[in-house]
């Protein structure tokens, strides 16, 4: 039933064919009402017909484990997954109550997809309609759009723009759609609303778009399930990648190996594998276009073809869902190995040195000397933490410090302070600048350095990647907290990302992300080469 009709009879009609079918499903359905397949198979149709899985997906549909998460491209069926989901919890009355939580990146979304994809999946099975009860007298249409009561069972659609909505729902099952897309804390705050359910599922699918961040950061944490298909031909057993599984020449999802290269028969039942099976607290599935007998492979042909950054992305996220980071765009370890000399960071220093700080729950330091007049070359003296002013203070003695930038933002008080204290030339720093270029002034009593924080990170990025940012022989232990064959320095660094995204406007626009996780030494680094640059006397654009 998930692939094709057969032809059951010759004198039988294919509609005859369905309709036993799907008596059969429903009856099927009614004496199993905790299977979300065969709910979904008896009581969803698309164009009257009955909804057909790809193979793929099935496991999935099947799995009752608390937490899943979907790692996903684009048109694999994965969000009328979440749909079947909310659908069948309320009116099956899950965990008790049938309460979903279904959460999209924003509210303007949610109402789109109500009603293009709730709403149309309600109207095309005569089953859901029954099923669904009347909105209550004289409510607004946006109230209907967002609350949906299915049988026993309630559907709350909310975007993740509101944390206020978010948190007004005791949910059974919780829905996280477009993950990637959605509000920082949403995940921890849904998580909350399942406190009091006898069910408790998450279930979170998203496009990915960034390594280790997002849909791809929980995916790593999870059990990162492949699925494998088997050739007809040659029977190997195979996970299916783009380099290795597309013939560009014939347009065909064929077999990896050179010696067959038979077509696969994409309708042929595969099977899941954990490449992480210990981590089996979150089971994660990562699914690409590839495996979908309905993609277009001619046209995803000619989507890997394009050449452009913005193209290069679509297609790694939305076709093959896998991350993608533009070229240049991430510090690597390479890269940030590369500016290691052999040299250990001294306790003080006798030459002048510039100081950067960001500020937040302590502030993180970065103090560097000149090497040489070559345009910026500097070498770092100092990589740490301080909790105190005083201690900064006292750094700032301690190795000279001529000029010092310091985050303004949280602490502005304590930044004003430290730029005015008289001994070097201080200065505060804020982000806010959109045009290009950096501004810098005097405001109250204080000088102000005003960046466009995209370009002041390009900036920094091209420092290192010249190898003008020298770093010590043991730079991979500084920051402390070493783990996994690096320190917290080098993490933090690491950790700035520059993606490519469309603003209101539909333009595709550069802007550097954190991933979600902490990146202060890597601001640190920034402003001290901006206290630097201000220390020639004259702003020097690398």
């Amino acid at each position: 039933m998930d692939t094709s009709a057969s032809s059951d009879s010759p004198r039988r009609s294919s509609a005859d064919w369905w309709t036993l079918q799907n008596a059969a499903q429903r009856e099927l359905a009614r004496r199993n009402p905790d299977s979300l397949l065969d709910w979904s198979l008896a009581h969803r149709f698309f164009q009257g017909t009955p909804m057909q899985l790809i193979p793929a997906l099935r496991a999935i549909y099947e799995d009752r484990h608390p937490i899943v998460v979907i790692q996903k491209a684009a048109q694999v069926f994965a969000s009328e997954y979440l749909v079947n989901t909310a659908l069948w919890a309320a009116d099956t009355c899950q965990g008790k109550r049938g309460n979903v939580l279904f959460v999209m990146p924003t509210q303007t979304r949610v109402n789109d997809f109500s009603q293009a994809r709730i709403d149309r999946a309600i109207g095309d099975s005569p089953y859901l309609r029954h099923r669904l009860m009347p909105s209550p007298p004289a409510r607004p249409g946006p109230i209907r759009q967002s609350l949906k009561k299915i049988g026993p069972g309630y559907i709350y659609l909310r975007g993740s723009d509101s944390r206020r909505q978010l948190t007004s729902v005791d949910a059974d099952v919780v829905l996280l759609d477009e993950y990637d897309l959605m509000a920082d804390g949403v995940l921890a705050l849904a998580q909350k609303r399942l406190a009091s359910s006898r069910l408790g599922w998450m279930r979170v699918a998203s496009t990915p778009r960034i390594p280790e961040a997002g849909i791809n950061g929980l995916f790593l944490a999870s059990d990162q399930r492949y699925y494998l298909l088997r050739c007809p031909a040659c029977r190997t057993e195979q996970r299916l990648t783009w380099d290795t599984n597309v013939d560009l020449k014939r347009g065909l999802v064929v077999c990896r190996l050179q010696r067959c290269r038979k077509p696969l028969d994409l309708w042929a039942p595969g099977r899941w594998e954990a490449a992480a099976a210990g981590n089996d607290r979150v089971h994660g599935y990562h699914l690409n276009r590839l495996y979908s007998p309905l993609a277009n492979v001619a046209q995803m042909i000619l989507e890997s073809e394009e050449t452009s950054p913005i193209a290069q992305q679509e297609f790694q996220n939305s076709v093959l869902g896998e991350t993608f980071v533009p070229p240049g765009g991430r510090l690597t370890l390479d890269v940030i190995d590369r500016c290691r000399r052999d040299y250990v960071m001294p306790e003080s220093s006798l030459a002048d040195t510039y100081m950067g700080v960001d500020v937040g729950t302590r502030m993180h330091v970065v103090i560097r000397e000149r090497v040489s007049e070559e345009p910026l070359r500097t070498r770092a003296v100092f990589i740490g933490e301080v909790s105190a002013s005083e201690e900064l203070l006292a750094l700032a003695a301690r190795y000279r410090v001529r000029g010092a930038v310091i985050d303004a933002l949280p602490e502005q008080r304590l930044a004003i302070e430290f730029a005015q204290h008289g001994s070097f030339d201080g200065r505060i720093a804020f982000y806010s600048r959109h045009d290009p270029g950096h501004e810098s002034g005097w405001e109250n009593g204080v000088h102000v350095e005003k960046l466009n924080r995209t370009q002041a990170l390009e900036e920094l990025f091209h420092a290192f990647e010249l190898g003008l940012a020298e770093l010590p022989g043991d730079a991979r232990r500084a920051g402390g907290r070493f783990r996994d064959g690096v320190g917290e320095y080098y993490r933090q660094v690491m950790a700035v990302t520059r993606v490519l995204e469309q603003n209101a406007a539909g333009n595709w626009i550069a802007k550097y992300v954190d991933n979600g996780k902490p990146d202060h030494f890597a601001h640190a680094e920034l402003y001290c080469m901006r206290a630097a640059i201000r220390g020639r006397g004259s702003f020097f654009f690398i």
